[in-house]
């Protein structure tokens, strides 16, 4: 049971993680670059879970997830399905380029989530280690 209710939050919450995706304008979460795809796979995803986790014909027995033990399950599933949307993301989108090297004057890089609506989580980490790295060498 455990191990169900995991995998229905886990794949609930990226299905959730798309459709929030959208009017925040993280793009570097998107699965497809399309906004209406975006939003029916989310859709499709999230009712594909519950429909899953409800429709199973094992559910009527005592279970033995106790508050505690669904709360942890809760926060690492939708931990590992934000991780697991932002690596596929970045997969999906290796054509997309990372920040540029050279930040526009007068203009700071973006910071946190922010990085997301220019570049894919992958990409904002190799960025950010170029420049680190630029940084370093400069007081070198």
């Amino acid at each position: 049971m455990a191990l169900d209710y995991f995998l229905l939050v886990f794949i609930g919450a990226v299905g959730v993680y798309q459709i929030a995706s959208i009017p925040a304008g993280l793009k570097g979460l998107w699965f497809f670059g399309q906004p209406i795809l975006q939003c029916l796979f989310g859709i499709a995803v999230v009712v594909s879970a519950f429909a899953w986790f409800f429709t199973d014909e094992n559910r009527n027995f005592q279970h033995t997830v106790e508050g505690a033990q669904q709360l942890g399950l809760f926060l690492i599933s939708i931990i590992a399905a934000y991780v697991f949307t932002a690596i596929l993301a970045s997969i999906i989108q290796s054509k997309v380029d990372s920040c540029p090297e050279e930040p526009v004057k007068g203009k700071q890089h973006e910071e946190g989530m922010q990085t997301l609506k220019t570049t894919t989580l992958i990409g904002g980490i190799l960025s950010s280690l170029r420049k680190e790295r630029k940084s370093w060498e400069e007081d070198n």
